[in-house]
């Protein structure tokens, strides 16, 4: 067997070679798993099974002129420019304030068109002060896959079968309440909730059902 110094390549130029071979083969394999995912992503979407993220911008004033206040920052959507307000003894909560931060923009509901309702400040804004979160768990509005809108609660802390209440949905049934349980399941592209619905009886809120339901577009 000959030595590695009779056939043109010493230790130092062989180990340079081999690391050569680990990074492209690193790249390579990088590159690939870059592609699946944008492939599994773009499958997703086709199929609808994602969950769409929207950045809400207020593209209105509001309707009507109401006079009031904020005091803090939003608790519904943790943003610099979005605040918990007040008019009379109505808590509004998120508000949006307006670039020149004049007026701001309350409660409004993308999904149904209402532009919400315009706030003229009688006081200046307090300067923000938003805790950083992550992106996904940072929605103000949730919308089901089966159409359903849901809010997060900004007041108390309750539970059912053990569980906290993350959100408050919209129920067709006046003597039912939906609720969303634990926060929203981020960890794929098509996220889901935890949906239970209750109703009120004698003896307090009973379950009626609870289900795993997909989440079709969150708005931050």
């Amino acid at each position: 067997m000959r030595r590695i110094s009779e056939i043109g390549l010493r230790p130092g130029r062989l180990k340079e070679a081999f690391m050569r071979r680990v990074k492209h083969a690193w790249k390579l394999s990088f590159f690939t798993f870059a592609v699946l995912g944008l492939l599994m992503e773009s499958a997703a979407c086709a199929y609808g099974q994602v969950t769409f993220i929207t950045r809400f911008v207020p593209h209105s004033s509001g309707r009507g002129v109401w006079e009031g206040s904020c005091w803090t920052n939003s608790i519904a959507v943790a943003r610099p420019d979005a605040w918990r307000c007040m008019v009379g003894d109505n808590v509004l909560d998120p508000c949006f304030a307006s670039p020149g931060k004049m007026y701001a923009v309350c409660e409004p509901n993308p999904v149904t068109g209402d532009p919400g309702i315009r706030l003229k400040l009688t006081n200046p804004l307090p300067q923000a002060n938003v805790a950083p979160v992550k992106s996904k768990d940072n929605a103000w509005l949730v919308q089901l896959a089966d159409g359903t809108i849901c809010k997060p609660v900004t007041g108390g802390n309750w539970e059912v079968q053990g569980k906290w209440i993350s959100h408050y949905c919209q129920s067709r049934e006046e003597s039912q309440e939906i609720d969303l349980l634990g926060g929203l399941n981020t960890k794929n592209f098509f996220w889901t909730a935890e949906k239970a619905t209750v109703a009120r009886d004698r003896d307090g809120w009973r379950l009626l059902r609870l289900q795993i339901i997909g989440v079709k577009r969150v708005w931050q």
